[in-house]
């Protein structure tokens, strides 16, 4: 009995075979590197932000409240409450705006007293109204809904938000800074504040007398979903695409050859 050879279209239907049965893993290892991009590489866009000179955080002793008091000073800060100084996960288009909190006072309810040591914490669940924010970008405003949550002081240094919660909802905004547009498209999100006094004051001592007692502020303002970071996304999709050209180029040699 003979056996006869396989033929040469044979041989290159083998070659081909064995050839795409390697590269399969390797296309979906670099697959996976591309959309490794688009989820390990994302951050949260962060702004933070300060009192402008002559902007401050009021308390209204036995009032039970706080409100923002926009600065009077002449100069570019006239009007406005705080300015955004610095930020993360953006394109840096929102530093240098401005922006308010509108719809003050805002009251608190019971305060709540807890001593560990040395130490006094005092905290009071904010009961409302909304706060409304602003932050504007030259020609409109980014515009949005904030529930204060909670305000606390430790010792003598106060926080309103301390825990992060989600309480920054309703953004809108219909002009083109690229880094607004992050904010509103990636809502909602988280919106905390700093304040301490000097001598300091406690929330209990915020809440005596007839007030009003003043001071300066800072805080940031978060996306709660992350935002891609095209840059690593678009050099890890191109290194995919010349993993896949070089195989691909390989294969065609190898076709070349058996011919």
């Amino acid at each position: 009995m003979s056996t006869s050879k396989p033929g040469l279209h044979t041989l290159r239907t083998i070659k081909t075979n064995q050839i795409l049965k390697l590269m399969k893993p390797l296309v979906a290892a670099a697959l996976g590197l591309f959309l490794w991009a688009g989820t390990t590489h994302a951050t949260a866009l962060s702004l933070n932000f300060s009192s402008v000179p002559g902007s401050t955080i009021q308390f209204n002793g036995t009032g039970s409240s706080f409100q923002f008091n926009s600065s009077h000073l002449s100069g570019p800060f006239v009007g406005s409450q705080w300015l955004i100084g610095s930020e993360s996960g953006g394109t840096g288009s929102a530093i240098g705006l401005l922006g308010l909190f509108n719809n003050g006072p805002y009251h608190y309810g019971p305060i709540t007293t807890v001593i560990n040591g040395l130490h006094t914490d005092e905290s009071a669940t904010v009961t409302g109204p909304l706060a409304a924010l602003i932050i504007n970008d030259g020609f409109g405003n980014l515009t949005g809904n904030v529930n204060w949550v909670q305000i606390a002081t430790d010792d003598f240094g106060g926080s309103i938000n301390a825990a992060l919660t989600v309480n920054l909802t309703g953004l809108t905004y219909a002009g083109s800074n690229p880094d607004l547009v992050t904010l509103a498209g990636h809502g909602p999100g988280a919106l905390n504040l700093t304040f301490q006094f000097s001598p300091g004051m406690t929330l209990a001592d915020l809440t005596a007398g007839p007030g009003p007692y003043q001071t300066s502020y800072s805080g940031s303002l978060s996306t709660s979903q992350s935002v891609p970071d095209e840059t690593s996304a678009e050099i890890l999709l191109l290194t995919s695409l010349a993993v896949l050209a070089g195989f691909q180029r390989a294969l065609i040699g190898r076709r070349l050859k058996a011919i």
